[in-house]
């Protein structure tokens, strides 16, 4: 069990390298993207994508290693929220906001949640925490693959590449169970009309409560890797 001054360290080396991803990795991606012919907008979705696998996903995957409650990662997720909420006020980071939508506010406000109500059944978070990383990687390799072969919309090379990493996370963490959720969040992503943002976390971790505590074993037959 890692100390809380050293818990706060690592918030804040995590904290600093989001934001060089989000500010500086992100903004070379998009450039790199729109050298290469894809387009402004897909160059934005790309930028986009980087951010939630390098930024979001890395944390995610280390919550349940470094926290012994969810504070401060939730603290970061609403801090880098309400920065966000300021860009679109003041200048939007145009290498991957978009002026039409704040998806990318509802990607950090579920990450957070997901995080911090997991704690409650959970100490170790690793719920919430898969559920975050089906959210950041497995929808971001989704997006990536999407948008190499230069489709914005839902596809099914981008839905099989999701199924792939997000079962892979699911069941290092939980076992079969893990992979049942990585498979239904998948699914759950080419849903039209609402962000996948909101649907992807929010299923995965009903799911996985679901499965522990009503399967006759719950997740207790496939603990986490911790």
């Amino acid at each position: 069990m890692l100390s809380i001054t050293l818990q706060l360290a690592i918030t804040l080396a995590l904290a600093a390298w989001v934001g060089a991803v989000v500010l500086y990795i992100s903004k070379a991606v998009y450039r790199l993207s729109t050298s290469h012919g894809l387009g402004d907008r897909i160059s934005r979705y790309m930028a986009r994508k980087t951010i939630h696998i390098l930024g979001g996903g890395l944390v995610a995957a280390l919550v349940p290693f470094v926290y012994t409650q969810p504070w401060m990662a939730f603290a970061s997720a609403m801090a880098l929220t309400g920065y966000i909420f300021y860009r679109r006020r003041k200048g939007l980071m145009a290498w991957f906001q978009e002026p039409d939508n704040a998806y990318e506010a509802h990607f950090t406000i579920m990450w957070g949640l997901v995080i911090l109500a997991s704690w409650f059944f959970d100490p170790s978070m690793v719920i919430g925490a898969v559920s975050a990383l089906f959210m950041s990687v497995g929808d971001g390799v989704t997006g990536v693959v999407r948008g190499l072969r230069r489709v914005r919309g839902k596809a099914w090379s981008g839905t099989i590449a999701m199924i792939v990493v997000s079962s892979l996370i699911g069941g290092y963490f939980l076992g079969l169970e893990g992979v049942a959720a990585g498979v239904a969040a998948s699914f759950v992503e080419r849903i039209n009309g609402v962000d996948d943002n909101i649907t992807v976390p929010l299923v995965s971790f009903l799911l996985l409560l679901a499965m522990r505590y009503l399967l006759p074993a719950g997740l207790a037959h496939f603990p986490p890797r911790l």
